[in-house]
């Protein structure tokens, strides 16, 4: 069973839960084994893992304020200030005023800190580097479709939000 999720407290069929639950594991056991090929996410000498978290934050939640991302992070709102600060000089956060309230700055982040969250984040692509020469074309058309299929579903599923 696979170690973040319950999957019987999704109220699935039995079927789709058998399914989830075995997708979920060879999930996990490709993760393990990226880790083993590709070893651990690489982090930049000029970028604190509180950095790299903030980032993800404004990812995930695009024009959050200050005050939400130090609610997020447990910290507090001088702390969260001066992480964004610095994030900012960096040009991987910019801060945009609210068109509605302008006491309000949103966060957003840059196309360059995009790309950096993206090449930290890609434990499978560093390890499909590795791999790559071991699989074949239908390997790969078919690693193709199913990456279409999850795309899919995440377009489905942030329009539902």
């Amino acid at each position: 069973m696979h170690r973040l999720l319950d999957v019987e407290s999704l109220g699935l069929d039995a079927s789709r839960a058998s399914l989830l639950r075995e997708i979920f594991e060879l999930h996990s056991q490709v993760h393990d084994q990226a880790l083993a090929i590709a070893g651990p996410m690489p982090m930049p000498a000029e970028l604190t893992m509180q950095q790299f978290r903030v980032l993800g934050f404004v990812v995930k939640d695009p024009g959050m304020t200050g005050h939400e991302l130090g609610v997020s992070l447990g910290v507090s709102a001088p702390t969260a200030s001066g992480l964004v600060d610095r994030l900012v000089e960096k040009g991987l956060l910019e801060r945009v005023d609210d068109t509605a309230d302008r006491r309000i700055r949103r966060l957003h982040i840059t196309e360059e800190g995009m790309a950096l969250t993206r090449q930290l984040d890609s434990l499978l692509q560093r390890a499909m580097i590795e791999v790559i020469k071991n699989m074949t074309v239908e390997d790969l058309e078919i690693m193709r479709a199913s990456a279409r299929a999850m795309l899919s579903a995440m377009e489905r599923t942030l329009q539902d939000r």
